[in-house]
């Protein structure tokens, strides 16, 4: 008998319906009796495992850090030794500057005969000018009152020598405010010493600085953050969330280049925080030419802290010439700046002190260089800890980001260790004893996801300890003397795909259809920011692309659909979670000039369209010479011009 196609449907559906009705009821037995099978023991059993679980998980789904090999043979090769330092040529210093006290040498002395010296204080008007204060006549000595620095010109007999000099003049003003008394019942009552070199990755400060790392994690039990990872590009970018707690974008305009913009002085500044609860305060920062806060920002109008050593540098820089490479008479340059951090720490023994000293003269533009500081790092923490004065302090000694334009830059390895700087904390030996928590969160932070908005939460802790609980990870910011949670990420920490060294990317074909898309985009982009300077800057056009990746979201995040138990213990992974948008990263090269790029770009595949941010646009070799045309007045556009007539 044949049934009509509406009979055949009709029971098909009944069958259908029988089936799954079976299988539900089937499925709410299976629940109730694994449920009901969970005693209180068994329970913790599976709590205790399924904790397990999510710790793996987390170890797979939060930040991972590339485990980085120290001696890669892709690194090792730019890794050369460097002849050390030879001040010989300059002779004996007449005068040497200590404390308060420039006094001159008995040395010289005896060499020449009788010598007398003029000491003309050099005075601050601001960032940029400096004017000369009164002149004094010695045969003896000169003791700094007026100013930190002084121009000294000396005569004997037979002889003439002259120089600028720096030491710390004690100020009485100063003195008579700052005390341990002020501060707030729950400040941990110690010094805080930064001390940090541009541009050194962990791995390079290793490498290069082989005996101080040693001195700093042996003998001072230097906690090494291994987790440490920029948020941004460059100096200021480093720098102004450690000392902030902000993001430039998030403060006060400051750019020079622009009208009405403010002086950094507005910056909420951790040093003024210290300086209210009866702190001396110093910032020292060599290479005024190329300050982090002057370059490309307005600067400070008045000065930032009790003790500031851009004078001295200003003063410097139109004498180097006279003396031989990198050396400030009969010492290396370098060496200058940490005198002046032992001579604050003399002066002001009984005070409380923060000083944030930064270093980038050997550093900056050469991977190799620092190497010859070596010897003269380790002597100083080793005077630092043998003069008693880490007995009450937190020593810091870190970098603001890796190396950004050296070739080692180009690797794969070397591109990690940009988002991956040095930075170390060392407590004096009672701290342990008194904190036992804070300084247990603090060394089980080594190994977890850490930012420059963390340095920031940590120092205002040093003025009030709040917490040593669980960090909230939910903020941006949180103090290293909390627990921080393993599945922390990037998200959270506040830092963007591009900068993020925990991301796994997976290689993209140069064949794919999209490979055309996004290079045509981030070369219109490049074009558009010059484009109303083309008098002056060439149009570009690519040379080479070297790859593209594509950021890999995690899978079992994407499968997971709900928990499929009623305790939340079993997660169902069925689901299908479909994509909306797909993170790219780009290397490569532009013409002419050969200037070598990457870039994070974002595809849009519901609307099809890719977008490109000029922050996240890195310019990663150097423009030395091609950007003179813009570099006085449109300082902003030195990583995309290539000016007219400049040699390839």
């Amino acid at each position: 008998m044949v049934y009509p196609l509406k009979m055949i449907l009709l029971g098909l559906k009944r069958k259908i319906f029988i089936f799954f009705l079976i299988a539900g009821i089937g499925f709410f037995l299976f629940l109730w009796r694994h449920n009901s099978l969970i005693n209180e023991t068994d329970r913790q059993l599976r709590l205790q495992k399924i904790s397990e679980d999510v710790k793996n998980e987390a170890n797979k789904i939060a930040c991972r850090q590339p485990k980085l090999e120290l001696y890669s043979p892709e690194i090792m090769k730019f890794v050369k030794p460097v002849p050390p330092i030879n001040c010989a040529k300059s002779g004996m210093d007449w005068v040497k500057c200590r404390g308060s006290e420039c006094v001159i040498q008995a040395a010289a002395i005896r060499k020449h005969g009788p010598i007398k010296c003029s000491f003309t204080d050099i005075l601050r008007v601001n960032d940029h000018e400096l004017t000369d204060g009164e002149t004094t006549l010695s045969t003896e000595y000169y003791k700094l009152e007026k100013s930190d620095v002084v121009r000294v010109s000396c005569y004997s007999s037979d002889k003439k020598w002259s120089a600028t000099l720096t030491g710390i003049r004690l100020d009485n003003d100063i003195w008579d405010n700052t005390s341990w008394e002020e501060m707030p019942d729950r400040a941990l009552r110690m010094n805080v010493l930064m001390f940090g070199y541009d541009s050194l990755s962990r791995n390079a400060f290793r490498r290069k600085l082989p005996k101080s790392y040693e001195y700093l994690t042996q003998e001072l039990r230097s906690i090494v953050l291994e987790g440490y990872n920029i948020v941004g590009d460059g100096t200021p970018q480093a720098l102004i969330p450690i000392l902030t707690g902000q993001t430039e974008l998030e403060l006060p305009d400051t750019r020079k280049r622009l009208k009405n913009t403010h002086y950094l002085n507005t910056y909420p500044f951790v040093w003024n925080d210290y300086k209210k609860v009866g702190y001396v305060t110093a910032f020292f920062e060599d290479m005024p030419n190329i300050g982090t806060f002057t370059y490309r920002l307005n600067g400070f109008k008045a000065a930032p802290t009790d003790h500031y050593m851009r004078p001295y540098y200003l003063a410097n820089l139109g004498e180097q010439s006279k003396w031989p490479r990198l050396c400030t008479g009969e010492i290396p340059r370098h060496q200058v700046m940490l005198n002046m951090i032992k001579d604050f720490f003399s002066v002001y023994r009984t005070k409380p002190k923060f000083l944030f000293g930064f270093h980038a003269e050997l550093s900056h533009d050469d991977y190799n260089l620092i190497g010859v500081a070596d010897d003269d790092t380790m002597n100083f923490l080793k005077d630092l800890k043998s003069s008693g004065a880490l007995n009450n302090t937190i020593l810091i000694v870190m970098a603001d980001h890796g190396h950004r334009f050296a070739d080692v830059r180009n690797t794969v390895q070397g591109k990690q260790e940009e988002r991956l700087p040095f930075f170390s904390f060392a407590f004096p030996e009672w701290f342990e004893r008194e904190y036992p928590k804070a300084f247990s969160n603090f060394k089980e932070n080594a190994n977890k996801l850490t930012t420059p908005f963390d340095i920031y939460a940590t120092l205002r802790d040093v003025i009030h300890l709040r917490y040593t609980g669980v960090a909230d990870i939910t903020e941006r910011g949180v103090s290293l003397f909390t627990k921080i949670p393993q599945e922390r990420s990037c998200a959270h920490a506040f830092i963007e795909p591009h900068w993020c060294a925990c991301l796994e990317w997976e290689n993209v074909p140069l064949t794919d259809p999209i490979t055309g898309r996004l290079t045509k985009h981030f070369l219109k982009t490049v074009n558009n920011i010059t484009a109303d300077y083309r008098n002056i800057c060439e149009e570009l056009f690519i040379r080479d692309l070297f790859w593209i990746t594509k950021l890999a979201p995690n899978k079992k995040f994407l499968k997971f659909n709900h928990n499929a138990d009623i305790d939340g213990f079993i997660a169902d992974m069925s689901a299908k979670m479909r994509v909306k948008e797909n993170l790219y990263q780009i290397k490569l090269s532009l013409t002419p000039g050969n200037s070598i790029f990457e870039a994070s770009l974002s595809h849009n595949l519901d609307s099809d369209r890719i977008d490109l941010k000029i922050s996240d646009i890195s310019r990663i070799n150097m423009y030395k010479a091609q950007a003179t045309c813009v570099e006085p007045n449109l300082p902003h556009l030195r990583k995309y011009c290539f000016c007219k007539g400049s040699k390839v």
